[in-house]
């Protein structure tokens, strides 16, 4: 989960500063992504949401410094969520969810292709991206209405929370439930399928 959250840093920088600060904000996120994705591919394991918030920041640091295209900042926060939702939901439509980058460095190599891991990850990728996807239906009304209510400002936060929950505590939920269908059908949970000594994410 730490991976997960030094993953997540660049855009939390840019959410907690950038409505007052927004190109320090943008700088700090984009040192930020630099610095995680150097370390990853002098480790040759460049991460898809990693090197995606790299040229995402990238791309908007040149539009706005080198271009003046000041759209990019008035609709800062629909990019920044529906990019977010792409690489979430773009990750599981090629087979690899971005999850499962972070969980295989806390696994044995013999689990990362199991089904329960690949599974488990599915899932986990699928909720971050329905997360991001409200977050970004809520940037666009608020775009559109002038809302700037606490809540509708801040509801990202709670539906990153619910994400980071699941995260945390659906892989060992999922095993058990696997586990006791399996006891209840009057089989040894050790063989749940998948392979349930499989820990996901």
């Amino acid at each position: 989960m730490l991976r997960l959250v030094v993953a997540f840093l660049p855009w939390i920088i840019f959410a907690a500063l950038g409505d007052r600060h927004f190109l320090a904000a943008l700088f700090l996120a984009l040192v930020a992504a630099a610095v995680t994705t150097m370390r990853q591919i002098m480790r040759r394991s460049l991460k898809i949401l990693d090197s995606v918030t790299l040229a995402f920041f990238v791309f908007i640091a040149i539009g706005l410094v080198g271009f003046d295209w000041m759209l990019l900042a008035s609709y800062m926060t629909i990019l920044v969520n529906f990019t977010l939702t792409a690489i979430a939901w773009g990750s599981l439509l090629v087979g690899t969810p971005f999850t499962i980058q972070y969980a295989r460095e806390q696994v044995a190599p013999e689990l990362w292709r199991t089904r329960l891991f690949l599974r488990i990850n599915q899932y986990i990728s699928a909720v971050w991206g329905v997360a991001f996807f409200l977050s970004g239906l809520i940037s666009v009304y608020r775009h559109a209405t002038g809302d700037s209510s606490f809540v509708s400002q801040y509801a990202w936060v709670l539906l990153s929370l619910g994400a980071a929950l699941v995260t945390v505590y659906f892989p060992d939920w999922y095993r058990a439930r696997l586990s006791n269908q399996v006891l209840g059908r009057g089989g040894n949970p050790s063989h749940t399928p998948g392979n349930s000594d499989d820990p996901g994410q």
